[in-house]
């Protein structure tokens, strides 16, 4: 059964709706209740256009739709890329100077004794001695070793310059013997040993040999034997002349002189009361 509830106030309407168009009444049954009317039985118009509202009304609900529930959250998406490099900040202020470390303790120099050193590749500290070379052309190479113990010394100081070497060329060069020197004055002067005496002489080959500048003659910067008397002197009379010259440092060198394929090998220096042996 149907039914359409009126509010009290519109019975009469209801009434009035139930009439036919002569003033007879439908066979409608009315229930009055409580100030509203229910409507059993309606006539075939209001039936009809009843029918035509539901079905308007459920064409209206299926297009507007009943939203439905909430899908499930989605997965999180990649990063983006990492975005340029910005550019770089002004530089900071220059620190300040660190303060100078401690000297560190004297050592030796390849092996070698306290104060000497090698001023080059060329030469090297070996069980027979410290080895020169060889050289290809003594003439343009050569090497030392350097000995700084007597530095700020007198030249007068000096008692005892004593140094032993064996040396050979494929020329036999008369130059090629090693040779002896003390820088003086900062290295601005320097007196020569020289055991071939300007090449006047020459030391035996594949010898061992040993001399004493002190006890010898010398030259006073005079390196290339320049032939301006006196090319060699007596080591007094350097003393004499130039006895208050300060040490700067003690070298024997092999080459810079002369030789084909020229070697040696030092196997002692003695300074004074100093005396140093290479090698053995």
């Amino acid at each position: 059964m149907q039914a359409i509830r009126i509010q009290s106030a519109a019975i009469a309407a209801g009434i009035s709706l139930a009439m036919g168009a002569g003033g007879a009444v439908a066979a409608t049954q009315l229930h009055i209740a409580r100030g509203s009317v229910d409507h059993t039985k309606l006539s075939k118009g209001l039936n009809a256009e009843r029918q035509s509202n539901l079905k308007r009304i459920a064409a209206l609900e299926r297009k507007a739709g009943v939203p439905g529930p909430a899908g499930a959250k989605g997965t999180t998406g990649a990063n983006g890329a990492n975005g340029a490099n910005g550019a770089q900040g002004v530089a900071g202020p220059t620190g300040a100077t660190g303060v100078t470390g401690p000297q560190g303790p004297a050592g030796h120099n390849g092996g070698l004794p306290d104060g000497v050193f090698v001023t080059n590749k060329s030469v090297g500290l070996t069980a027979s001695g410290v080895v020169f070379g060889p050289y290809a052309d003594g003439g343009a190479n050569g090497g030392s070793i350097y000995y700084s113990g007597a530095n700020g010394l007198k030249l007068r100081d000096l008692t005892k310059l004593a140094y032993t070497f064996k040396y050979a060329s494929d020329n036999h060069s008369a130059i090629g013997a090693p040779y002896l020197r003390v820088f003086l004055n900062d290295d601005n002067d320097d007196v020569a040993f020289d055991a071939t005496k300007c090449a006047t002489t020459v030391p035996a080959e594949d010898t061992s040999l040993t001399y004493n500048a002190v006890a010898g003659d010398v030259r006073y910067d005079d390196d290339s034997c320049d032939g301006v008397a006196p090319d060699q002197q007596p080591w007094a009379d350097v003393i004499a002349a130039h006895g208050d010259d300060v040490v700067s440092g003690v070298y024997v060198t092999t080459g810079f002189t002369g030789g084909t394929n020229l070697r040696a090998t030092v196997t002692n220096l003695t300074v004074n009361e100093q005396d140093l042996t290479f090698g053995g």
